[in-house]
């Protein structure tokens, strides 16, 4: 079987589709699969990047195509690489895996095997969102070329799957599959906390829109003054960090926290083997891969009880959940677990058991058990 991974970005690109998407065809290779990807050369899109002469040592071929922002819209929904198209009529796969819902290389992939007639596998790594005219409109455009032309389409959550036969796309085609997790890369991390402060880590795109950091400093802001807590933020700044900076001086809690900008992975991996729980206070969120990696880590969760987390993370045993934009309520359960040691040790060491249960090794057999079907009903 060959099998060509789409998607709109790839590492050294920061992100979790990125992430999912280079763990799978690591284990596609080492399952004997004859794996491509094929991406664009777009290392961030807000602002808009390209990479400068990306070094690919990777165990697989990856062809990066010419990425152009066309128009302004977020998240990078206005690039294109239309060499992309060309590259996937001549490519002999006999199944095109595309990732992310309502970019370029999903609209790519569905004409490709349209055209020659392999089969399509989407993964569209996305949900609802917040309800607006422009999304409702975005997904009657959308779907129809999409996820409802696609032989299988893979959702990371049951909270993914509920969206896409929202969406119209037919119950006998979903398959639920989670996202992984490296739990070689991860696991067994010691913590090397320096002075007395406990560490949060935030860990995501510095999003004004989707992650919560409002409602992040809005808590940090109720918690009682003498509590020893710095919470780190660790992502792209996709246009928040300036206006969290000013939030943050308002609200008098610049001292509790810290931008530490987009780092590489070396430097992520580093920063969960320090820190003492991550929090993740989402507005909305189809999984949220950094969950797992902070899980295999040993990490507590702090998080929102929406989306595909509560699927994640269980309440009062691998972390605390709290309903998303309440202030109050993380900031109480931001105080639980930095005043209870044993309450965070207890979490730690369940959440690495639970992640066990997302290992890439469990993972991509499935994944590859979708494409055997896929081929099968072609």
């Amino acid at each position: 079987m060959r099998v060509l991974q789409v998607t709109q970005r790839f590492p050294p690109a920061i992100g979790g589709v990125e992430q999912h998407v280079y763990h799978l065809s690591q284990g596609l290779k080492e399952a004997g699969i004859e794996v491509e990807v094929l991406t664009t050369d777009l290392m961030r899109d807000t602002p808009f990047e390209r990479m400068d002469g990306a070094n690919d040592p990777y165990p697989f071929p990856v062809t990066r195509t010419r990425v152009w922002k066309l128009f302004d819209a977020p998240h990078g929904l206005g690039c294109i690489a239309p060499s992309m198209l060309k590259e996937l009529v001549k490519s002999p796969a006999d199944v095109v895996h595309a990732h992310a819902y309502g970019y370029f290389p999903s609209f790519a992939a569905s004409v490709g095997t349209a055209l020659d007639h392999s089969v399509l596998v989407i993964t569209p790594h996305s949900d609802a969102g917040r309800p607006s005219l422009s999304k409702s409109i975005f997904d009657r455009i959308v779907a129809p070329l999409t996820v409802r032309r696609a032989m299988r389409v893979i959702a990371v959550s049951q909270h993914e799957a509920a969206h896409l036969a929202a969406l119209g796309v037919p119950v006998d085609r979903i398959s639920v599959i989670p996202n992984g997790v490296d739990l070689g890369e991860l696991d067994g991390l010691k913590g090397q906390r320096k002075g007395d402060r406990l560490r949060g880590i935030f860990v995501g795109r510095l999003d004004p829109d989707q992650k919560g950091l409002t409602t992040l400093f809005q808590a940090l802001a109720l918690l009682p003054s003498d509590l020893p807590l710095g919470v780190r933020l660790i992502g792209e700044d996709w246009g928040a960090t300036e206006i969290l900076r000013s939030l943050a001086e308002r609200l008098g809690i610049r001292d509790k926290v810290a931008f530490v900008g987009r780092v590489d992975r070396g430097v992520l991996v580093n920063e969960y083997r320090d820190a003492d729980f991550l929090v993740l206070p989402s507005l909305f969120e189809p999984f949220g891969i950094v969950l797992l990696e902070a899980m295999a880590t040993g990490l507590p969760v702090v998080a929102s009880r929406v989306g595909g987390i509560p699927e994640i993370v269980e309440q009062g045993r691998t972390g605390i959940l709290v309903e998303p934009g309440n202030a109050r309520a993380l900031a109480d359960a931001l105080t639980e677990i930095c005043h209870d040691e044993n309450l965070r040790i207890a979490m730690g060491a369940e959440a690495r058991v639970r992640a066990a249960a997302f290992d890439w090794k469990t993972i991509t057999p499935r994944i590859l058990s979708v494409y055997h079907q896929a081929m099968e009903e072609r």
